[in-house]
């Protein structure tokens, strides 16, 4: 197959993999509900993930691929959540027509605070995580190549949080589990002994 085919297949399943994630999240805004949950959603959309990343592996170093889907991935995430207010909802009867699901009546957004909180959690998450990959590269690279790397994946590692805090009705649980994965990887990073 050819390497252009390749990389369009695998942004077509980076991008289908990000709107399953989307249609399972609790905050999406297309239907009136939702025809697939949260869990089954995201299992599929690793699996698209997976195949994306085995698709761009074929002509990629394995990092240079995760970093591809990640940025694709954080652009997809960021977006798709804005593409409900392109539609123009009509009004009948003085009542906008706009689909959304029931709970979001009682949804209070909390917009700074989940702002706030998913970048001030998230970063620590994403030097940690980068750190971690960049133990993985391969060592025979110049060490400046492989410092841009590890510098470049800290940014879509650090706003993937913020893409993701969106999804939930309670962010509470995705603070949690930054705390907690973030605490687990400093760590690991300490016992392989860098920064600990």
């Amino acid at each position: 197959m050819n390497v252009y085919w390749q990389s369009g297949l695998a942004l077509v399943l980076s991008l289908l993999s990000a709107l399953l994630l989307y249609l399972g999240s609790p905050n999406q805004q297309w239907f009136k509900k939702r025809y697939i949950k949260f869990y089954p959603a995201l299992l599929l959309s690793l699996i698209l993930l997976c195949a994306a990343w085995w698709l761009l592996r074929s002509h990629l170093s394995g990092l240079s691929a995760v970093f591809t889907i990640f940025t694709a991935l954080m652009l997809l995430l960021g977006l798709l959540p804005f593409t409900a207010k392109l539609s123009k909802p009509s009004t009948k009867g003085g009542k906008s027509t706009l689909v959304r699901s029931k709970s979001y009546a009682e949804y209070q957004t909390k917009w700074w605070s989940r702002v706030l909180g998913a970048l001030v959690l998230g970063f620590p998450l994403a030097l940690f995580t980068s750190s971690l990959i960049g133990l993985t590269y391969d060592v025979s690279e110049a060490a400046d190549v492989r410092a841009q790397f590890i510098m470049w994946m800290i940014t879509p590692l650090w706003l993937m949080p913020l893409c993701f805090i969106f999804f939930t009705h309670k962010p509470w649980r995705v603070f949690l589990s930054l705390l907690i994965l973030s605490a687990c990887l400093y760590g690991v990073l300490g016992q392989v002994g860098i920064g600990g």
